[in-house]
């Protein structure tokens, strides 16, 4: 078999980190704002990041060049609705607009992301977010708007990015950490995002018949760092509750018994209503996003070492495996397996909505050369073809990233991007795009539907 000819090759970018123009033509601010703000010591922040709201015509020209057939873009809420729930902001409808046009001009399909860690801070002041059932609202009333403007342009959509990050992270939601309610505050948080994504999918449904809506989750797997039955177990239940837990969700409108219970012993049950479940089981969803870059080694022991994924303990270093920077594995082969386990409990086709590989990189004589990134892009491509040779619904692979964007750990240290940006932390300079060698490795698998003779000439 080989990757279809309606396999969508993409890039993907989200607004925060990409657009900048973080409060031009009336853009409102939102919970990415507050926390690069809080950062803007020591890295970049959102109100330039990549300078997209100023470059849009180049990066599509770009994006044209590379080949794509889609791209994954998010929507900023704030940008369409400043105040989260307020008036409509036609200079933000126009940008996107202007976007999808050029887009469907360059035949690239988009890929419509509605929230990606960008929740409007007016919603956090007045509702405290995901914490009220208003927001919830709100949410449905934004992607009502979305589906209703931009709906003839848009084949497919993605509700709530990584949902399965923002419930561990509180400054995701706005919320306060010294808070002594932060837990059931969490979980509520969680439980009406749930509700949030399956009223947009209902809505969707109702709105756009012929688009495909999901969500998009965080999946990372997990090994155990012994064969004792104890790790073993622990890298299973964190699995589950991590990733697992969440899609049965989304894909059969329950939540997850095995959620039900850890939130009544830890005495965090959210407030339910009857008419819940029956949002629930008809917002479900029609395909699977999962963003996957490497494996996460856990075990039982006290030992410290890589960074926390914030739950209770942190992730260890597997010695089989080589790690980059920021100490992420590289590890292709888990990528199949972790295709494979997917497709086999939830049955639904599955796009790789996030996948890349960051570097610390400079420009030597006008041009960038990423290697590693090409090995990257090559071996993870090649597990791809692999899982779709035994079986996988694989609907499209988007790269993360198309253009270096603002990371919001490392600033513009961690660059994932095909494309350079010519900007550093604290010197925006002018953001000159510079193609990188991964950008013209990317257009030829492109070119060729997958590895072909690529492969046989490595």
């Amino acid at each position: 078999m080989s990757f279809s000819n309606e396999f969508l090759w993409g890039v993907a970018t989200s607004a925060f980190q990409y657009e900048g123009a973080y409060l031009e033509d009336g853009k409102g601010w939102t919970v990415a704002d507050e926390r690069c703000k809080k950062k803007n010591k020591i890295q970049a922040d959102s109100s330039v990041a990549s300078d997209g709201y100023h470059h849009l015509e180049e990066d599509v020209s770009l994006m044209k060049e590379l080949g794509i057939k889609s791209y994954r873009f998010s929507i900023s809420w704030a940008r369409l609705y400043p105040d989260g729930d307020g008036k409509l902001n036609e200079k933000g409808i126009e940008y996107y607009q202007k976007l999808l046009v050029l887009l469907n001009d360059n035949h690239i399909e988009p890929i419509v992301t509605l929230l990606h860690f960008d929740i409007p801070w007016k919603l956090i002041e007045k509702y405290e977010g995901f914490v009220s059932r208003k927001c919830i609202d709100a949410f449905e009333r934004y992607c009502r708007t979305c589906f209703k403007l931009f709906g003839n342009r848009v084949k497919y959509w993605l509700t709530i990015n990584e949902q399965n990050v923002m419930a561990m992270m509180h400054d995701m939601l706005g919320l306060n950490k010294e808070d002594p309610k932060l837990s059931e505050k969490l979980v509520q948080c969680n439980y009406n995002m749930y509700l949030a994504s399956a009223k947009a999918i209902i809505a969707c449904h109702e709105m756009c018949p012929q688009a495909l809506i999901g969500p998009c989750v965080s999946y990372p797997t997990l090994y155990a760092e012994t064969c004792h039955p104890d790790d073993v177990a622990l890298a299973y239940d964190m699995q589950d509750m991590m990733a697992f837990a969440p899609m049965e969700t989304y894909v059969y409108g329950i939540i997850s018994p095995l959620v039900m219970n850890k939130w009544r012993k830890e005495n965090t049950v959210p407030q339910m209503f009857k008419e819940d479940e029956q949002i629930l089981k008809s917002g479900t969803a029609d395909y699977l996003g999962v963003n996957w870059y490497c494996t996460q080694t856990v075990g039982i022991s006290n030992s410290k070492s890589g960074f926390n994924i914030g739950v209770e303990l942190d992730i260890k270093k597997n010695p089989y495996l080589e790690y980059g920077h920021w100490d992420w594995s590289y590890d292709p082969k888990a990528l199949k397996m972790a295709l494979k386990e997917c497709y086999a409990r939830f049955k639904k086709p599955i796009m790789i909505c996030e996948n890349g590989w960051s570097e610390l990189e400079t420009v030597e004589d006008g041009k960038v050369h990423d290697q590693k990134r090409i090995d990257y892009l090559h071996d993870h491509i090649k597990q791809m073809q692999n899982a779709i040779d035994e079986g996988v619904d694989l609907i499209g692979y988007q790269h993360w990233s198309f253009i270096d964007i603002l990371s919001s750990s490392q600033g513009f240290d961690k660059r994932y991007g095909l494309v350079f940006v010519d900007r550093d932390n604290f010197n925006i300079k002018n953001c000159q795009r510079i193609k990188k060698d991964s950008f013209y490795y990317y257009q030829s698998v492109i070119k060729n539907n997958g590895l072909g003779e690529i492969n046989e000439e490595r």
